[in-house]
């Protein structure tokens, strides 16, 4: 009974133990090539991902790197990140860029290396695998062993046992190692070259352009050398441009003075507004004057009142040229506060109280009843009034500057270019009141015998019949009477400026009517509201005159009209 029991034991381990048929053998070891030949691509695919960029590694594989892989690989990055900040900073150098290529160069053929020494290595450890294999398969043919059948039981599927596994596993691991320390050796090596070589290609750069500096000068002075003439040519060019420049600059400045002293002769202001700045300050003088009539009425105790005083009154154009002075374009609500501090200094009003000791006759009766004389003292009590007028221009002459001055006697000298502003201002027919049309007059022969009056005449002759403007001194304004006459006189060599009639008259000697003679002025005053002279003429002689009416024109100074307004002779002197 126990033989049978041996021989099933005998079968089911000979059974056990029994190599394969060959043709078994032969399918059994496809199935192990094939393995190693899988383990061998999936070695070459993770040796292919194996980057220094953290986004070039798929997340499987990130997901089984170890923390000190991890570290390595973002060493590298960091590396690579550098050497790329130093090629920026010089990235119009080409050699940076250069530099940053061979670098990156170097560390791919790192890579490669790596990646085909790794392959080398997967190849030839296949092989050793698959001779041991062939070497199992024969021995396990004749003589099973009980490690064969530990690995044979222990080869699945896959063709591969756990011991393989880990090996592969190691030699990956160190080959990433390797390969990791290297390319970031490269990287290193090429982040410094580039960094250095970028530096050197700025100081190229710099030397580059200084020699090109001194080239550029060298060359400009040997032009110079060569080509004097040229050069003078083209100072002399510039100077002449410098010349018309400066040339319109002075002429940009001469007209714009001219416009400046052409508008300070008008009065700025309305009309509405000058008057009524007139009209209040005449208000305070007759304020000023009923306060000096009310006197005894206001103080009824006093003996006597004496007055003191000096002619309330101003000129009207004196206020206005200084108004317009200080102010420009005024109204009469801006400039109340002036009129006031104004009149204040013009007008001084002082009183004060003398008292007499006097003596009147008073009849006194005697113990005998007859009535005595006696002279008896009291005080004689006396109120006085002292008014000063400064005078208006002397207080104007006391607020102006020297330019400001100027200017007001400008205003005065034309009156603002406004004569009818006060009382009508000029009558019909400009300054010449008589409307009439001009005499043809002819001058007689024997006046122009004298030379000096010969050609004083002439010049005067030229305008007869040029239209009459208020402030005009020349031929092209045209001119009033005081314009006309300085023209004639200054062309014929006297230096009497440009100034008024009363002007003119104080620059004269003046003389009788009786030793006026042909060349003399003649003057008038009162045909229009101002101080002094107001209308002058040069007279003919036989009591004629030439002088600017409208137009100029001649005249005879004993006609109805100028008659009443002549008021002397003068005789200037060169």
């Amino acid at each position: 009974m126990s033989n049978p029991k041996l021989n099933i034991k005998e079968e089911s381990s000979a059974k056990k133990t029994r190599s394969p048929p060959k043709k078994a053998r032969v399918e059994q070891s496809v199935p192990r090539k094939k393995k190693l030949k899988t383990d061998a691509d999936k070695a070459a695919e993770r040796a292919q991902h194996l980057r220094f960029g953290k986004a070039e590694l798929t997340p499987d594989e990130l997901s089984r790197l170890s923390k000190a892989q991890k570290r390595e690989m973002y060493a590298a990055h960091a590396a690579r990140s550098a050497v790329h900040r130093d090629v920026d900073q010089y990235e119009d150098e080409n050699v940076g860029v250069q530099a940053l290529s061979e670098g990156e160069k170097a560390a791919e053929n790192v890579r490669d290396i790596s990646k085909s020494r790794y392959a080398r290595k997967l190849k030839k450890k296949a092989k050793m695998q698959d001779k041991k294999g062939s070497k199992t398969a024969k021995s396990s043919a004749s003589e099973p062993t009980a490690a064969q059948d530990a690995g044979a039981s222990g080869t699945g599927e896959n063709g591969s046992n756990w011991l393989s596994r880990w090996r592969q596993k190691q030699d990956i691991q160190k080959s990433y190692r390797a390969a990791a320390r290297s390319g970031t050796a490269a990287q290193t090596a090429g982040g410094k070259a580039a960094s250095n070589a970028a530096k050197s290609g700025m100081e190229q750069v710099i030397n580059k352009g200084r020699s090109v500096v001194s080239t550029a000068v060298n060359g400009i002075a040997n032009f110079a050398k060569s080509n004097a003439h040229v050069l003078l040519i083209v100072g002399v060019f510039l100077l002449l441009l410098l010349l018309v420049m400066s040339a319109f600059s002075s002429c940009s400045i001469l007209f714009s003075g001219t416009t400046q002293v052409s508008g300070q002769t008008i009065y700025t202001a309305e009309d509405r507004d000058i008057r009524g700045a007139e009209t209040d300050y005449k208000k305070l003088e007759k304020e000023l004057d009923k306060k000096i009539k009310r006197t005894p009425t206001d103080l009824p105790d006093y003996n006597e009142y004496q007055y003191h005083l000096d002619p309330i009154e101003h000129d009207p154009w004196q206020l206005t040229s200084f108004l317009t002075t200080l102010y420009d374009d005024y109204t009469r609500s801006e400039v109340q506060g002036k009129l006031k501090e104004t009149f204040k200094k013009q007008y001084k009003l002082t009183t004060w109280v003398e008292v007499q000791i006097r003596y009147k006759t008073v009849w006194v009766i005697s113990p005998a009843g007859i009535p005595i004389p006696t002279q008896v003292p009291y005080e004689y009590r006396i109120f006085h009034t002292k008014l000063v007028n400064k005078g208006l221009e002397v207080v104007i002459r006391e607020e102006l500057d020297n330019d400001q001055w100027k200017r007001y006697e400008i205003f005065q000298d034309t009156l603002g270019g406004r004569p009818y502003l006060f009382k009508g201002g000029l009558p019909p027919g400009g300054s010449d009141g008589s409307g009439a049309p001009g005499i043809d007059y002819q001058v007689p022969a024997e006046a122009l015998t004298d030379s000096e009056f010969a050609t004083i005449y002439k010049e005067a002759q030229k305008y007869v019949g040029t239209p009459y403007v208020w402030g005009g001194s020349t031929p092209e304004t045209g001119f009033d009477c005081s314009g006309y006459v300085c023209w004639v006189y200054n062309q014929n060599g006297y230096n009497v400026g440009r100034t008024t009639a009363n002007g003119l008259w104080n620059k004269c000697q003046h003389i009788s009517e009786a030793e006026a003679k042909p060349g003399d002025l003649v003057f008038f005053e009162g045909t229009y509201d101002t101080v002094g002279k107001s209308h002058v003429g040069i007279y003919l002689g036989n009591g004629m005159m030439v002088s600017a009416g409208d137009p100029i024109k001649y005249a005879n100074i004993h006609s109805s009209y100028w008659q009443k307004y002549l008021s002397g002779f003068g005789r200037l002197s060169k």
